[in-house]
């Protein structure tokens, strides 16, 4: 059973400066006698009032999460060193039989777990699946070859593609990312793969395993994927046998600036 979260302000700590109260999205702070008071039941514990607040005066209580300062003036990448990398990556079909470290893989988890979501509702979950991969891949390519019984292809690919390897390039391990909102799931799986890059891995987002293996029944029963949730994305991963030694040219940006 899940503990009650809880918002405190310690009233001896707190400077009353209002910094919690301007930047709270829900409104539910006040200065109150020179101190900030909470005010409502409306807070979703989004953490701004811990991160904003100068004296440290702010707790949430029933989360268990390691609260971390600010080294030094800032905590963000320079923009060149981004903008390199996002340049260079590459989706990742040729995968070393090399197994993917469990230490990697919860880093992995974790830089998903720490990407916002929408009203803070928190509602993704991962699968890891590492075992059973050849036979999840081989449901969904079942799914494929049901469709194309007529020899119509499929997104372009023939009734030949359809054996295994095919959607999960015979990556050592899967991760799918689980919710009711596809945003918040998708949004994680982009800093998924980020933090999967920097740690020395490939990733390709395995965009048609979703669509079948949401609409098999069993598959997701065996899962245990609820009626409200979705499968939003599938990252297969794992050591690269291949190296690019440059980056790919794309289309320019289409903009509209009103």
């Amino acid at each position: 059973m899940e503990q009650e979260i809880r918002v405190m302000i310690d009233n001896e700590k707190c400077s009353g400066c209002g910094l919690c109260v301007t930047d709270c999205q829900r409104r539910v702070r006040r200065i109150q006698d020179k101190k900030a008071v909470i005010t409502g039941t409306a807070c979703f514990h989004c953490g701004h009032c811990i991160a904003i607040c100068p004296a440290n005066a702010v707790k949430i209580t029933g989360l268990n999460d390691t609260i971390r300062e600010i080294p030094g003036t800032s905590v963000f990448l320079d923009e060149e060193s981004l903008l390199t990398h996002l340049k260079f990556r590459r989706s990742i079909r040729q995968y070393k039989n090399t197994p993917v470290e469990k230490e990697k893989l919860e880093k992995i988890i974790e830089a998903g777990r720490l990407t916002p979501t929408a009203s803070n509702t928190q509602n993704v979950r991962y699968i890891v699946v590492q075992k059973d991969k050849d036979v999840i891949e081989d449901e969904v390519i079942a799914e494929y070859r049901e469709e194309s019984r007529d020899n119509k292809p499929i997104n372009n690919y023939t009734s030949d593609r359809f054996v295994r390897g095919f959607l999960f390039h015979h990556a050592p391990a899967i991760i799918l990312v689980i919710s009711p909102s596809e945003i918040n799931a998708c949004l994680a799986a982009m800093n998924m793969e980020l933090m999967a890059e920097a740690l020395g891995l490939g990733v390709v987002y395995v965009g048609l395993f979703t669509r079948p293996a949401n609409k098999n029944q069993k598959l997701r029963g065996s899962l245990g994927i609820a009626e409200d949730e979705i499968i939003a994305a599938c990252l297969a991963l794992g050591y690269p046998k291949v190296r690019y030694l440059r980056s790919a040219p794309k289309k320019n940006a289409n903009i509209v600036w009103r």
